[in-house]
């Protein structure tokens, strides 16, 4: 068991634990009080359509424009992550969610949702994804996948919560107020925890948690060495076929989900159910997912990933052709418990897949191109169920196009290599000798 550090906390009193739990714990919290709102955007398609007239499709490019802001800018906020740190990134994103929530409370044009959903909680999504994923690898030598099984956990049971949450604002006061008090509320959250957030272990005079007491703290490098570390690593990682196949495996699988929670509510309307039913649905889907976000990436942390992660493709995948016969409460609910299974666990497990891959470095940017891929595809998913309804008058489509989508992400990972040997072992012997690591510590595959 490692020996606890005496850590500079900035708590401002004594703790008994390694920081690197705190930043978990901080980091949960920003993504279930801000990161979540977006993928509960699937409550806000009925009342906007009954309301205000305005049809499914142009409602939903509000969260496709949503999904493409975020991942056109997720390389933008991985370099500036790479270069600034976390911090200042999530300190960004935090405003840009407290502007979203407040815009949306004043809408009265179907524009209004495509700026006040789409632009700024794409920004803020772009700002909170990257940062936290990246920061975590760095606060965790050993037991990475548990550190990111539980922060994967707080990112289903987010959506979990504020489903249900919005369904039951929007059912019991009016737009604004719903809307106004998910601005303040998570905004002043979010203020709170970027003040006690810290994006690497050397901000605070520690070591990794699991890294030998005996192992120099490493200093930051200056901005110039940062920018030819970051250069070189980016280089080797994307000069692997295993790089941007991740990148179609993330693509592939928001797709496949990115239809379920968007349409699953108005698939459930239109069989009888009630608005704040229909989003229990999605409550629960996302509250199972939570399971499996956990301990997916701590199996694959110790049996490796890749097939750890296309078996839950293929949970995600399969069980969707369920609501071809769902009608009832019970059949809804039953699909929300089974396609919640695989829907956690599909995409939990990249930060552990990338450590095996690529080991350690500075994995920002190109973090960031796989969450371009990843919000390509919820642009793609929860657009095109709404375009395809549109032009068949049915979900059906978008049903099978969601299985299509997931399994061909399964297929794609089981084409991968084996996870038990680095891709790019020896990528410091590139760099200058002033910006390789002082006595770097091997990167094991973590087979």
């Amino acid at each position: 068991m490692q020996k606890i550090n005496a850590p500079k906390n900035p708590l401002g009193f004594k703790i008994g634990i390694h920081y690197a739990w705190i930043i978990i714990v901080i980091a949960a919290i920003i993504h279930m009080a801000g990161g979540s709102i977006r993928q509960a955007f699937g409550v806000l398609i009925v009342p906007l359509e009954q309301g205000l007239g305005w049809s499914p499709a142009t409602i939903t490019l509000g969260y496709s424009i949503a999904s493409i802001t975020g991942a056109l800018l997720a390389p933008f906020t991985g370099m500036a992550t790479d270069r600034f740190g976390a911090k200042p990134v999530i300190a960004i994103g935090g405003v840009f969610f407290f502007l979203g929530a407040i815009i949306t409370g004043m809408v009265s044009q179907v524009w209004h949702i495509w700026i006040s959903y789409g632009l700024c909680l794409g920004v803020a999504q772009a700002c909170f994804n990257v940062p936290i994923l990246t920061a975590a690898s760095y606060w965790f030598r050993k037991r990475l996948g548990f550190g990111i099984g539980l922060l994967q956990a707080s990112h289903g049971l987010g959506p979990a919560v504020m489903a249900i949450t919005v369904g039951t604002l929007l059912a019991t006061v009016e737009w604004r107020t719903a809307f106004w008090s998910i601005g303040i509320i998570g905004g002043t959250i979010m203020l709170v925890l970027i003040f006690l957030f810290r994006s690497k272990p050397s901000d605070i005079g520690l070591r990794p948690y699991g890294a030998p007491e005996d192992e120099p703290i490493q200093d930051d490098f200056t901005p110039s060495v940062a920018r030819i570390r970051s250069k070189t690593y980016r280089k080797h990682m994307q000069g692997t076929t295993a790089f941007w196949k991740l990148v179609a495996v993330h693509h592939l699988g928001c797709v496949g989900h990115a239809i379920v929670i968007i349409y699953v509510i108005p698939i459930a309307v239109a069989a009888g159910l009630d608005l704040v039913t229909a989003a229990g649905v999605l409550s629960t889907l996302a509250g199972v997912s939570v399971l499996t976000r956990f301990t997916t990436p701590v199996i694959a942390d110790y049996v490796g990933s890749k097939w750890s992660m296309a078996i839950m493709f293929m949970l995600q995948g399969f069980p969707v052709l369920m609501l071809f016969w769902a009608q009832d409460v019970w059949q809804f609910y039953l699909f929300a418990v089974v396609f919640g299974i695989g829907y956690g666990g599909e995409g939990s497990a990249f930060p552990i897949i990338n450590r095996q891959y690529f080991g350690r470095g500075p994995m920002g940017r190109s973090f960031g191109w796989q969450q371009f891929g990843a919000g390509s595809g919820m642009a793609t998913g929860g657009w095109i169920g709404g375009a395809l309804y549109a032009v068949f008058g049915s979900y059906d489509p978008a049903i099978i196009l969601s299985v299509i989508a997931s399994i061909g992400g399964a297929l794609v990972l089981v084409s991968m290599e084996p996870t038990s040997k680095l891709l790019i072992p020896n990528w410091e012997q590139s760099l200058p000798p002033e910006a390789r690591t002082p006595n770097p510590v091997p990167a094991s595959a973590d087979d």
